[in-house]
């Protein structure tokens, strides 16, 4: 992506014309780069947290803080399969512009984040009463 991006810039402020291939196949990259990004953080727990309010709480109400927060992240995931699913279908009948590519392989992204997302929601879900178990049990 960022030698496409670069091939980009350079068409563009030096030689004045660029590929017009370039911005499309970029931005396809970036969307599945986002969602599938998103997954990757998640299950490196790296996405923002609002860690100030939840480490003011009491042991047991931070934990079910975090139990709701990510049951609220498997709520929201299962809404953008549903409607990432929608779209795929909806835009398989239509191509890119440029690469006229069908347009569900760029929508795919987002069910296929969403679902990743999910997975490591649930895992998160699944191991943290088996945590809370043993921080009580100390």
């Amino acid at each position: 992506m960022c030698v496409i991006t670069l091939i980009q810039v350079i068409g563009r402020y030096i030689l004045t014309d660029p590929p017009a291939w370039t911005e499309e196949l970029a931005t396809i990259l970036f969307t599945w780069l986002v969602f599938v990004g998103a997954s990757l953080a998640l299950k490196r727990n790296e996405h923002f947290v609002v860690a100030v309010f939840v480490d003011w709480l009491p042991d047991r109400l931070g934990s079910a803080a975090r139990g709701i927060a990510h049951t609220l992240v498997a709520i929201c995931c299962l809404v953008l399969i549903w409607y990432g699913v929608g779209l795929t279908i909806s835009g398989h009948d239509v191509d890119t512009a440029v690469l006229e590519l069908p347009r569900s392989w760029v929508y795919l992204a987002i069910p296929v984040g969403a679902l990743l997302m999910l997975l490591r929601t649930i895992s998160l879900i699944w191991r943290r009463p088996q945590a809370v178990t043993r921080e009580t049990e100390s």
